[in-house]
């Protein structure tokens, strides 16, 4: 996908507009920081796209940024400022429109921009503006409050570096002509300065018609596919009905840090624990139903609040009791009981239960960016050695994928199924 861009505006002659830096005096390079803000590698396109979820923006995981003026002009005495949000040239000046103003990454003189400038920010930054009645509106400053948009809101979009050149004249700041970049689509991967794509959206699409038959040690779950959407792949997550004990499977959790590759999930509690790498300022979105089983916010008195995916047989009933663990519920990867399913599946056997134990089955959707959300429907099923082995032997023509270093997870092709059946048949 093409990067981000000059933001073009006619050029007045006899204004400051002809004299405005390009974005080619510029190098713009954003990096992956770890829990404590430091640097770790640079964005790849890949992270440019793929990088920041829900989970990243929960937990505060800043977005740095080192920007530097390769071709300074003589005006020693000329002011640049950066700002990072979503149009920020129109939000400047259009105070009460749609838009609220950006977060300011510098103000500073050409000799500074020369020697370099390195930032990081908050994700929520390229989603959410200042709010007007906010003392600041700097990246970097503890009393900067965002407005009502949070990371809990499904959105997406794409946003980062605003620049303009402020002109001596009667209005203060920078006028909507006098921005030179800006991640616009206009005139996409003319400048070279990267835009950053954000998902802070969980899967809209369910898979349908989850069911799960026991076998000998193993599950089977089936589920149809949609016919499109927004699914990339999946999980099945698993306990034991008595008392919620995960498996103990071992699949490796996917880290902070790691490159984008869309065969995880993420959770601001898998991730960050309940120490949010950062933090900012935002104000609460007013809650239209309060004291309400099923708008989505857990209350007082209410164990969970799934919102529409309350259901008798979900995790969350519409009691809003829990019907699984607690951990269950958070999608904590310890009950991660599968190696990634791709999209295109539609049949899993989880290898390695304990036979006469009764499980919890979760089947978790993903999308691209590893936003989950949990299948409204949890399956239950006790293996036992009377029952059939579900897995064909290698004699069989067993076309399966081994994971998790032999713990018995194995994804079936469609060629695979149909020795199966021919074999269950028999």
């Amino acid at each position: 996908m093409a990067l981000s861009v000059f933001l073009a505006a006619p050029c007045l002659p006899g204004t400051a507009r002809a004299e405005l830096p390009e974005p080619a005096d510029f190098t713009v390079e954003y990096f992956v920081t770890d829990e404590a803000g430091d640097r770790v590698r640079t964005m790849t396109e890949k992270d440019h796209l793929q990088f920041l979820n829900r989970a990243r923006c929960q937990c505060g995981q800043q977005v740095g940024i080192d920007l530097r003026m390769v071709n300074p002009s003589e005006d020693n005495a000329r002011q640049l400022r950066g700002f990072i949000g979503t149009q920020c040239a129109v939000a400047e000046t259009a105070l009460a429109g749609q838009f609220r103003r950006c977060g300011e990454l510098f103000a500073e003189l050409i000799p500074a921009l020369a020697a370099g400038v390195t930032g990081a920010f908050h994700p929520l930054f390229l989603a959410s503006g200042v709010d007007p009645t906010s003392p600041s509106r700097g990246i970097h400053l503890s009393d900067t409050r965002l407005s009502s948009a949070s990371c809990d809101t499904p959105i997406t979009g794409e946003a980062g570096l605003w620049m303009c050149s402020p002109s001596e004249n009667a209005f203060s700041g920078c006028q909507q002509d006098e921005f030179f970049i800006g991640p616009t689509d206009a005139l996409s991967g003319l400048s070279g300065i990267p835009r950053l794509a954000f998902d802070f959206q969980p899967p809209l699409v369910q898979a349908t018609d989850l069911t799960v038959e026991p076998g000998n040690g193993a599950v089977e779950l089936s589920w149809n596919v949609p016919t499109s959407g927004d699914i990339q792949g999946y999980r099945v997550l698993c306990e034991e009905v008595d008392g919620g004990a995960a498996p103990g499977l071992d699949f490796p959790a996917p880290a902070a840090t790691d490159a984008p590759d869309g065969q995880a999930y993420f959770t601001a509690g898998n991730l960050c624990g309940d120490q949010p790498f950062s933090t900012v300022d935002v104000v609460a979105p007013e809650v239209t139903d309060p004291n309400t089983c099923g708008n989505g916010v857990v209350e007082a008195g209410e164990a969970c609040d799934d919102g529409l995916d309350n259901a008798d047989d979900g995790l969350c009933d519409r009691s809003c009791n829990l019907r699984v663990s607690p951990s269950l519920h958070a999608l904590d990867w310890a009950h991660v009981c599968s190696d990634h399913i791709p999209f295109s599946a539609t049949s899993v056997v989880i290898d390695g239960l304990d036979n006469g134990k009764t499980y919890n089955f979760v089947l978790v959707p993903h999308d691209l960016v590893g936003n989950p959300r949990a299948h409204a429907h949890v399956v239950t099923a006790t293996p036992d050695e009377s029952l059939p082995d579900l897995l064909p032997s290698e004699a069989e023509g067993c076309a399966c994928t081994s994971s998790a270093e032999g713990h018995g997870l194995f994804v079936m092709s469609l060629g695979t199924l149909a020795l199966l059946a021919l074999r269950r048949r028999r």
